[in-house]
């Protein structure tokens, strides 16, 4: 096995690195958010989720693993190490960068980047089924932030209509942090009482437990979601190394590239996943448990429905939508430094940026093949 792959292996392994560190607080956030739990925990809970999600994929991730091997390209279009190596460079740049500056962004937006980047500065146009790339790509990414601002508006409206039994707070009722953790608080029995509530406790857990399932459903759906695109990258480079082609395959799916995706984006999530946790759970919008479990519900019902489909809907742009549909549907106002218009700016960079490294790279090994 040359050098040359060994690099480029390790370019989507850290692809997968970032993105595990910087898409953990998307299925995690509400749970930090109004305070049902500390962010290290919420990190573990949502990290477990996501590797399941990830796992999954080997058997529910084919569609999204085919369509960033081959679908946006040509065909004859030429794949080598350096279009694979300037594809993920110029995505892993930006969405490290993001990281470390605790800005949420797309990774799919930045893979999508990355390689129509490469592929424009290797070939130009003719290399791309722009037709793939404009409906398959960009309408899904375009429509679902605004579907997940539109779901998770109607969701929390038949929430509230539904839960009319949920219990405003009340100055004097139980502190205002407790009652944002769970609405039931106030209706809890107090010490004094002799006989507790019954009805009251037990809907007091369900709704603390049905906030953790949401959050994992979403952190789930990210898993689901996000490894197959990365590890596609990583069937490529196996494809081009002679002996290391993904031949251990369950119903077809490549299994080794899929589990050492998961397994590297699990550890992401685990080590680098506090800067951009404290932006999605503090500053986009005030939360309490009901808008929380809405907000969840929402990114994971859609992304869900998307990944079987092949559409590599952005986890990110779901989740930070279904915030969005919460916060103007409630009309909360904007919360101590308010990071709804960096995240906005991020989304609109994020794929040119990446593309702009990606033909760069580009160049720059074509450069150094010339001398």
């Amino acid at each position: 096995m040359s050098i040359e792959v060994l690099v480029v292996a390790a370019l989507v392994l850290a692809l997968a690195w970032a993105n595990g560190a910087n898409d953990i607080c998307k299925g995690v956030a509400t749970l930090v958010g109004n305070g049902t739990t500390p962010a290290k925990r919420a990190v573990w809970w949502g990290t477990l989720w996501t590797v399941a999600g990830g796992l999954l994929a080997v058997f529910w991730g084919d569609a999204l693993l085919k369509t960033f091997s081959s679908g946006y390209l040509a065909p004859g279009f030429q794949v080598d190490l350096v279009f694979v190596a300037s594809s993920i460079g110029g995505a892993v740049g930006w969405v490290a960068l993001a990281t470390r500056c605790g800005l949420p962004v797309s990774t799919t937006h930045a893979l999508l980047g990355g390689l129509v980047g490469a592929t424009l500065m290797a070939v130009g146009p003719a290399g791309l089924r722009i037709g793939a790339v404009t409906h398959k790509a960009l309408l899904p990414l375009l429509v679902a932030p605004l579907l997940a601002i539109a779901l998770s508006s109607a969701i929390l409206l038949l929430a509230r209509f539904v839960a009319g039994k949920v219990p405003a707070w009340r100055p004097g009722c139980c502190p205002r942090e407790a009652w944002q953790r769970n609405p039931f608080e106030c209706l809890l029995p107090s010490a004094d009482q002799r006989s507790p509530s019954r009805p009251s406790v037990a809907m007091a857990r369900l709704w603390v437990g049905l906030h953790w399932f949401s959050s994992g459903m979403t952190s789930f759906a990210r898993g689901l979601n996000d490894v197959p695109k990365i590890a596609a990258f990583l069937v490529l480079t196996a494809a081009l190394a002679p002996g290391l082609a993904p031949s251990s395959t369950v119903q077809g799916h490549a299994l080794w590239p899929i589990l050492l995706v998961t397994g590297v984006m699990g550890m992401g999530s685990l080590w680098g996943g506090m800067r951009v946790l404290e932006v999605m759970s503090h500053r986009v919008t005030p939360l309490d448990a009901s808008s929380g479990l809405v907000a969840n519900a929402g990114t994971s019902i859609l992304v869900l429905l998307a990944s079987p489909l092949g559409l590599p809907v952005s986890t990110t742009h779901v989740s930070t939508g279904a915030l969005m549909g919460v916060r103007w549907s409630e009309r909360a106002a904007a919360p101590p430094a308010d990071a709804l218009k960096l995240i906005l700016y991020g989304w609109l960079i994020t794929l040119p940026v990446a593309a702009g490294l990606a033909a760069l790279g580009t160049w720059l090994f074509a450069l150094a093949g010339a001398g």
